[in-house]
C-alpha cells in the first residue's frame, strides 16, 4: 500500500469516526428530549404507557436515530454535521428533464396511496364503530394498507428500494395505524406498546447488520 492510499485511509477512518462522534453527541439531546416527552406521557396517562418503558423506549428512539444518522452520513459521505443540511439533502431535487418528471409521477402515485391507504383505515374504524363488525375483518384491511404502505415507503418510480431508513419508516408508520386503532376501539394499548418496542429492539440491529453487509458486498 502506497503513502498516498495510506494517507487517504486514515482520513476516510478520520472522518467515519467523526460523524460517529458527533452522531453520538447527538443522540444524547435525543435521549433527552424523549425521555421528557416519555415521561410527560406516562405521568398524564395520555396514553397507557407502562412505568417500565421510562427509560427503554427513549434509549431505544436515540439507538435508532443514531443508526440512521450515522449509516446515512457514511453513505452519502456528508461531514457537515447541521441537521437541516442534512435533511435538504435527504430531500433534494433529481435532475432536469426525464428524471425530474419521473420523480413528479412517483410524487403523484404516492400521494393517492396515501390517499387510498387513509380511505380504507377510516372506512374500517367507521364500520367497526358504528355497525359492530367482525374483527376478523381486520385481516384483509391490514393485508390491503400493509400493500398500499410498501408501495409508498419502498417503491420510488415503478423501482423497489429497501434500505434501513426506509425499513425505519414503514416499521413506525406500521405501528402506528395499529396504535391508532387500538386506541380507537379501546382495546388494551400497553400490552401492544409492549410488544412493538420488544420486536423494534430485536428487528432494528438486525436490520442495521444487514444494510451495511449489503453496502460492504456493494462497494466492495
Amino acid at each position: 500500500m502506497t503513502e498516498e492510499m495510506k494517507r487517504k485511509s486514515l482520513m476516510k477512518l478520520m472522518k467515519v469516526d467523526t460523524i460517529a462522534k458527533e452522531e453520538l453527541w447527538r443522540s444524547v439531546a435525543t435521549f433527552g428530549v424523549s425521555l421528557i416527552v416519555t415521561a410527560f406521557v406516562i405521568t398524564t396517562d395520555y396514553l397507557p404507557l407502562p412505568a417500565f418503558l421510562f427509560l427503554p423506549l427513549p434509549l431505544m428512539i436515540a439507538a435508532v436515530v443514531a443508526c440512521v444518522m450515522v449509516w446515512y452520513r457514511r453513505k452519502e459521505g456528508l461531514i457537515d454535521p447541521n441537521p437541516a443540511n442534512i435533511f435538504r439533502h435527504a430531500l433534494r431535487l433529481g435532475k432536469r428533464g426525464e428524471r425530474k418528471t419521473a420523480r413528479r409521477r412517483g410524487i403523484v402515485e404516492k400521494v393517492i396511496d396515501t390517499v387510498l391507504l387513509v380511505t380504507v383505515f377510516l372506512i374500517y374504524l367507521y364500520a367497526s364503530l358504528t355497525y359492530s363488525i367482525n374483527q376478523a375483518s381486520w385481516l384483509p384491511v391490514l393485508v390491503v394498507i400493509g400493500l398500499l404502505l410498501t408501495r409508498i415507503v419502498f417503491t420510488d418510480g415503478g423501482e423497489r428500494r429497501v434500505t434501513l431508513v426506509r425499513s425505519v419508516v414503514f416499521y413506525l408508520i406500521a405501528a402506528g395505524i395499529v396504535l391508532l386503532r387500538y386506541a380507537v376501539l379501546e382495546y388494551p394499548v400497553t400490552p401492544l406498546l409492549q410488544g412493538i418496542a420488544l420486536v423494534g429492539i430485536i428487528t432494528f440491529p438486525i436490520l442495521y447488520i444487514w444494510d451495511r453487509r449489503r453496502t460492504s458486498k456493494g462497494t466492495g
